[in-house]
């Protein structure tokens, strides 16, 4: 099929292997593009940023990020050797979230001076998948901004909420035994096992209208020294999914009460994060998108840097297709993804006045 300039940009973005930590030339090629587009970007550190407009208020950012995860098993094609095929884009981050990033370029390179009546700013960061040098780096240093829209393969569906992430580890102690003589120690897995079954009559009984209940789920378990020793530790890893209803912090604490391991957190840095559904940005996506459902953003992004300036997650492609062998989005929804955010700006600029 004949591509677009959108869908040959994306294969070029594509092409360059771009996994957390490596992303300077990809961030060249991005910029490469910017300037034959006429506009002026400027690169910092592994991220890179352009503005359009005025100059002065209000500023409304977009957002996405040009990382990628590595490619993991299952995948038949070469993943940064991009295909297309039966209409659909085919490489590791066509869809997350190259395919987002490079309809958020379009439109922002697309949108006609008459509309910005304030100032339009594109930032295209690392390190999203890992946290590090990306957005929480970049955003203190940009102008303060008044919304912003975080492209993400969302299916074009407007998400204006998104979960907390905890990673916690629970320590449960013992003491060393024969196993032939168990009564003489004390099984540290075991007490992992009666903290776990704790955890499961643990309830947040607040159900948020977008992102369902707070979860608490144990991911890796490790313990044990030898076949036949009674184990002296037992460590559990946790993955929290937080909502609005129940911050982090609340979280950790309730589980703390709730187990008897000592609770070690490795991470609490992702807090939930909600727009109000009247919100500029909300109803301006809304009327760019009228049949699009209101939804709960399912993974993370770098949405909740933004807090507390209202944001929503938005993108072609979908969710589905992410970090999955043989990630390809449809050629179709990337030029929607062009139109959809050009109309997100035009309507939020109409609406910010």
């Amino acid at each position: 099929m004949r591509l677009t300039p959108a869908a040959r940009l994306l294969r070029d973005l594509v092409a360059i292997p771009s996994v957390s930590g490596n992303e300077a030339a990809v961030v060249e090629r991005v910029a490469d593009e910017l300037r034959a587009l006429g506009l002026a970007p400027e690169v910092r550190g592994r991220n890179v940023f352009a503005e359009r407009g005025t100059g002065g208020p209000p500023r409304l950012l977009l957002n996405s990020h040009l990382d990628t995860v590595p490619a993991g098993p299952g995948w038949t094609l070469p993943p940064t050797d991009p295909v297309v095929r039966r209409g659909r884009l085919f490489g590791l981050g066509a869809n997350d979230a190259k395919g987002p990033a490079t309809a958020l370029l379009r439109a922002f390179a697309a949108a006609p001076e008459r509309a910005l009546r304030g100032t339009l700013l594109l930032a295209l960061t690392c390190d999203e998948e890992t946290g590090g040098e990306g957005l929480e780096k970049l955003l203190p240093t940009l102008p303060p901004v008044h919304a912003g829209v975080i492209g993400e393969p969302t299916a074009l569906r407007i998400a204006r909420a998104q979960r907390g992430l905890v990673r916690l580890e629970l320590h449960a102690e013992g003491r060393a035994a024969h196993a032939a003589r168990p009564e003489q120690g004390v099984n540290a897995i075991e007490r992992a096992l009666d903290d776990l079954a704790r955890l499961r009559r643990l309830r947040f009984p607040k159900r948020h209208a977008l992102l369902g209940r707070t979860r608490v789920a144990a991911t890796m378990i490790e313990g044990g020294v030898k076949a036949n020793v009674i184990p002296p530790s037992c460590r559990v890893v946790l993955d929290v999914r937080t909502t609005p209803d129940y911050p982090n912090e609340r979280v950790v604490a309730a589980i703390g009460r709730a187990v008897r391991a000592r609770v070690v957190i490795q991470s609490q840095r992702i807090r939930p994060v909600e727009t109000a559904a009247d919100d500029a940005i909300v109803r301006a996506a809304r009327a760019a998108l009228p049949r699009a459902p209101l939804v709960g953003f399912g993974g993370v992004s770098d949405y909740f840097f933004l807090a507390p300036v209202p944001g929503i997650v938005l993108g072609p492609g979908t969710p589905e297709q992410s970090h999955a062998p043989d990630e390809s989005i449809a050629v179709a929804d990337l030029e929607r993804g062009v139109g959809a955010y050009g109309r997100v700006i035009r309507a939020w600029f109409a609406r910010s006045r």
